[in-house]
């Protein structure tokens, strides 16, 4: 890889045809929040100016590909009028880019960071990989990563796993749909698909995913609703009671 660059909670490096983004605070198990919000979306942009680049693929340092929302740390505003909020921006643009978005899972993607992982075109498991909604166990669902995890799993096992917080497990992920693919070594796995990408060309991919979103669309207005959704059971006291009550079981 060439052309390495660090900064804030996102590190960039290029590679032949590629841009990878690292997300890269392990320390706190690469939460979502809006330093990682505007790296990754950073990210998307500097693919798409790069007319040499086909593929943006995501990963992570440490055991936690992500973490989800630190939710303790969040903030309970409002949704713009008609529009959304900036983790369902990301999620529609991993969607949409003309560029092939690749997530390499090999450590542990909870509650939004599933959803992440779920918006790309592909998601290859290494061994550690492990995937877990965890919203219901405080009283939020994953309003907005839920959409994109159904398209993956269908809509029942989606509702499945979140009810019962299920984690899936590398050798499980691909059966499913969580991920395209799973090997001993997430690395190599990602070289052979990167390989085999080259051979398409980026023109083709705009199309195919241009199409792709036609023929399965999402409802309209489904960002803004799933945006209030997660904000109003946020802001929801019982839903801070529980926040507090699992902060002292961890403090002990």
């Amino acid at each position: 890889m060439t052309g390495t660059s660090r900064g804030g909670a996102v590190t960039l490096s290029r590679g032949r045809g590629f841009l990878r983004a690292v997300m890269d605070r392990a320390d706190r198990r690469n939460p979502i929040d809006p330093d990682l919000l505007d790296g990754l979306a950073a990210a998307v942009t500097a693919a798409e100016d790069d007319a040499a680049c086909r593929v943006l693929v995501l990963s992570a340092h440490g055991e936690h590909f992500c973490s989800g929302t630190d939710l303790w740390e969040a903030s309970v505003g409002e949704v713009p009028s008609g529009g959304t909020l900036p983790y369902w921006d990301l999620l529609e643009r991993l969607t949409r880019t003309q560029v092939v978005t690749v997530a390499l899972v090999d450590g542990h993607a909870t509650a939004g960071g599933v959803g992440l992982a779920a918006a790309c075109d592909l998601v290859l498991a290494g061994p550690r990989a492990r995937f877990r909604l965890t919203e219901a166990l405080v009283g939020l669902v994953p309003a907005m990563a839920l959409p994109f995890v159904a398209r993956r799993t269908g809509q029942q096992r989606a509702f499945y796993s979140t009810l019962l917080a299920e984690e899936i497990a590398a050798e499980e992920a691909v059966g499913t749909g969580i991920a395209d693919a799973a090997g001993p070594d997430g690395e190599d796995l990602l070289r052979r698909h990167l390989v085999w990408l080259s051979r398409v060309d980026r023109a083709t991919v705009s199309v195919l995913k241009e199409y792709r979103g036609r023929l399965f669309p999402q409802p309209e207005g489904l960002g803004n609703y799933a945006g209030e959704v997660f904000l109003e059971l946020l802001a929801d006291p019982r839903t801070r009671e529980r926040f507090d009550r699992l902060r002292l079981r961890r403090a002990e």
